[in-house]
């Protein structure tokens, strides 16, 4: 399959993710481009019409999409809410999603900035088959990437 994985990182540990999960698919034996956008300035911006992303990563031509963000103020990155309202119909492709956030419980922001990733990009047509959300600060972090790339990597078997 051809997998495109596409994250929003500005720290670096979401892009980290990325590569890692990118690794993990390649050794199956997919074909996987990973890209990374970035704020061009005011990265703590609260506002997604107040950010500038460095770049619109491609959605089209791939059989399965990977979307990773992070988790800003308690809900998702501005970035990633101005990327996914940009984006054209994925109509029914096959979508997972990661999120990483500092704090180390899910319920301190990240449930609900799942919520919101998940219903933007299905209101584009994506159909979400997985989530996965990784806690920076948790000492099992190391695990919950692992899982993340089981379980992904899973959905994509030939």
């Amino acid at each position: 399959m051809k997998i495109g994985i596409i994250v929003h990182s500005q720290t670096g540990h979401t892009l980290l993710v990325g590569e890692r999960l990118r690794e993990k698919l390649q050794g199956d034996g997919h074909e996987v481009s990973l890209m990374r956008m970035q704020n061009l300035e005011n990265e703590e911006a609260k506002n997604p019409t107040d950010v500038q992303l460095d770049s619109l990563p491609e959605t089209k031509g791939y059989d399965a999409l990977v979307f990773g963000a992070w988790v800003q103020g308690f809900t998702l990155c501005p970035g990633f809410i101005k990327y996914a309202e940009q984006l054209p119909d994925l109509s029914q492709t096959p979508v997972s999603c990661f999120l990483t956030q500092q704090f180390r419980y899910k319920w301190m922001g990240g449930n609900r900035a799942m919520s919101k990733m998940t219903t933007s990009l299905e209101a584009k047509g994506a159909v979400v088959k997985s989530t996965a959300i990784i806690n920076w600060s948790n000492k099992k972090r190391d695990q919950q990437i692992e899982g993340l790339m089981e379980r992904f990597s899973s959905q994509y078997k030939v």
